[in-house]
């Protein structure tokens, strides 16, 4: 009686012949087919044929479906001499790959792949070369963005010195000479504006440092001082136009101004600042002497001029004066959906915010240049927790960081949360523990500081 071992056999050859290379691999796997002679002779076919088709994808630069193959025809034949030599042709495609994206500024995809080959131990001694050159740009494109340009060329340099060859690295290396130069002069003059108290000078030289390094911590101290310094004066000088209320009963009126809600300022090292309000509803309004709104602007608007409330899992605009969302004009009271622009008054143009879908806590994001006093990057929202992090849909971003940090408000309390071990105002923690109105906390690739709102407002920042 024919066994059905010797059909099954016969049905991947026959595969086989008619070029269905995957199909046959399937069959001599699925139908366990090694363990008889014939289907180990019908292996070694297939995998020649497969080892051969690698080869191919490496020189067609397919390296996913290349390595596939070769994880196939292990899988039937082991190490054969034509797998190795497949093995050897797709990892030094794999290297030009990430020699390419190196050059390209593709610095993490670049590492990425370059990890990948050294795990495989494919016997490549130049792959630790280029991640060595990798890490180092990586650094040296972190060091450029705190404006840490001298540091960044010593790493630079050191990156040309393991592969001079490599073009690419002379001419980032050329462009960070030119950073560097450039915002020496930037801050010797940023300083000198910053002593004569040429505050306007101060603000625009600030704008071009950050234009150059946008993570310079001197640049945003700096300009920070000159927002308060600026914004001082057009609030001594600026006379509000007379507006017309549409139903004065509804709302606080403007001689007796309502205190400010609970709020600190949350800076965040190497990324911002931010105005953190933690009532359930805020006013924003100009930001003048004696006001007492939650968000206080530097800008062309009323003292009270819109309304933002929580109200249960959404939040709800109420506009006082002039106010546009999504470039429609409002009068009563609308529902604020993520993505949505808010124009108040003649210009100042705000990004309403919903990023994290398991959180009640929302952000206001500038769209024009107007900003908050004191100055800060934006506002948030805050309702029961507030994440921090290297992901996008996290309320605050923060790309250098290795994970995620939860603020959080337990029984009228304000704590801190993290996956490892966290520094809170000097005392170690295990990964959780309770805030206080300035406190600071340092974490393994992070630190941030709260600060209370009146100091915020009275001491200079720089």
């Amino acid at each position: 009686m024919f066994q059905t071992w010797r059909l099954k056999v016969r049905e991947a050859e026959e595969a086989l012949k008619a070029g269905r290379l995957n199909e046959a691999h399937q069959r001599l796997v699925r139908d366990d087919l090694l363990q008889f002679l014939p289907g180990k002779r019908l292996a070694a076919r297939i995998a020649s044929q497969l080892a051969e088709r690698a080869q191919r994808n490496a020189y067609d630069a397919d390296l996913n479906a290349g390595w596939r193959d070769l994880a196939a025809a292990s899988e039937v034949a082991g190490e054969t001499p034509e797998l190795l030599a497949a093995r050897r042709a797709l990892a030094e495609s794999s290297m030009s790959q990430a020699e390419s994206l190196l050059a390209t500024g593709d610095i993490a995809g670049a590492i990425a792949k370059l990890e990948e080959l050294k795990h495989g131990n494919h016997g490549l001694p130049k792959v630790e070369t280029l991640l060595q050159i990798g890490k180092r740009l990586q650094s040296a494109d972190h060091l450029s963005r705190r404006g840490k340009f001298a540091d960044a060329e010593a790493q630079l340099s050191a990156a040309v010195a393991l592969q001079p060859t490599l073009h690419c690295l002379e001419v980032k290396r050329a462009l960070c000479r030119e950073k560097l130069t450039k915002s020496r002069e930037l801050t010797a003059e940023l300083h000198r504006a910053i002593s004569s108290s040429l505050w306007t000078d101060a603000l625009s030289l600030a704008d071009e440092l950050l234009e150059l390094a946008p993570e310079s911590q001197l640049a945003r101290d700096a300009r920070r001082r000159a927002w308060a310094k600026v914004g001082t004066r057009l609030a001594d000088s600026y006379q509000p136009k007379q507006t017309q209320e549409w139903v004065p009963s509804r709302y606080a009126r403007q001689d007796h101004p309502v205190a400010a809600g609970p709020r600190f300022v949350l800076w965040v090292d190497g990324v911002g600042g931010y105005l953190v309000c933690l009532a359930d509803e805020v006013v924003i309004g100009q930001s003048v002497d004696g006001n007492g709104v939650d968000i206080p602007i530097l800008g062309d608007l009323s003292r009270r001029h819109a309304r933002i409330r929580r109200e249960g899992e959404g939040y709800v605009l109420e506009p006082l004066h002039a106010v546009r969302v999504a470039g429609k004009s409002i009068q009563t009271k609308t529902i604020l959906n993520d993505g949505d622009e808010i124009e108040l008054g003649e210009g100042i143009r705000l990004r309403f915010r919903r990023p994290h879908t398991l959180s009640g806590s929302a952000r206001l994001d500038f769209i024009s240049r107007h900003r908050t006093q004191p100055w800060a990057d934006g506002v948030l929202l805050m309702a029961e927790s507030c994440v921090l992090g290297p992901r996008w849909q996290n309320h605050v971003v923060c790309r250098d960081w290795s994970g995620d940090v939860v603020l959080y408000r337990q029984d009228d309390e304000l704590y801190c949360r993290a996956m490892d071990s966290i520094e809170i105002d000097g005392a170690l923690c295990d990964g959780r523990g309770r805030l206080d109105v300035n406190s600071h906390v340092v974490g393994s690739d992070f630190s941030m500081s709260l600060e209370e709102l009146d100091k915020c407002s009275t001491q200079p920042l720089l």
